[in-house]
């Protein structure tokens, strides 16, 4: 089952091109010191905050120069001069080699990620609603410290986003249900992540009494 859905999301050459990266990464983790390890850094997108759609993620060092990213977005408005309804869950993950060391958190980083969408986006009684469509892609960013513990920051990614979804309209009856219009398959090719990020650096959890 899932290979049939990531073969249709993607083509031979990109599965092999990914399973080859997969491959290589913990191999070059295991080539630099593991000091950086276990260094934990709990993040939160402001662009995403500010439009109500809370997320929450973590960052974890694997290397010294190598991180792994976690985060989810949960996002529910209804009532708006510009849209009936928008409703949105994302989870993402993000493998990032730092130019500079990981736990210095600053500079820049490049990544891949993979990230999974469920959406129901509905503007002027039209809508669209999927229940999981897939993307991934490059990430590009640079990390700017506040202090010791805080730092801000930048990314962006360019990458694929496909998946089967659903249009539908609401009807003109009290209870407003929801017509179904057509089934849709989308591939969208181009920026689908952006970031400006507040990072709270905890330290090295693996250690002892953490830093100091």
């Amino acid at each position: 089952m899932m290979l049939k859905l990531l073969h249709r999301i993607f083509t031979r050459r990109q599965l092999l091109a990914i399973l080859l990266m997969l491959s290589v990464l913990p191999v070059a983790a295991q080539q630099v010191p593991t000091s950086c390890a276990g260094n934990v850094a709990l993040r939160t997108n402001m662009l995403y905050d500010v439009v109500v759609a809370p997320n929450v993620g973590v960052e974890v060092g694997l290397a010294r120069k190598w991180s792994v990213a976690l985060s989810g977005t949960y996002g529910w408005m209804e009532g708006s001069p510009w849209y009936d309804n928008i409703r949105v869950v994302v989870g993402d993950a993000e493998v990032r080699y730092w130019l500079s060391d990981y736990a210095m958190q600053r500079g820049l980083h490049i990544g891949t990620y993979g990230a999974i969408y469920r959406y129901d986006f509905l503007f002027n009684g039209k809508g669209e609603q999927a229940k999981a469509n897939w993307g991934g892609g490059l990430s590009l960013g640079y990390t700017l410290n506040i202090d010791r513990h805080f730092s801000v920051d930048f990314s962006i990614g360019v990458g694929y986003v496909g998946g089967n979804y659903k249009s539908y309209e609401v009807s003109d009856d009290e209870l407003r249900h929801n017509v179904w219009t057509a089934d849709k398959i989308r591939h969208f090719i181009g920026p689908t992540k952006a970031e400006i990020s507040l990072v709270w650096n905890i330290g090295n959890l693996s250690k002892k009494g953490g830093r100091r």
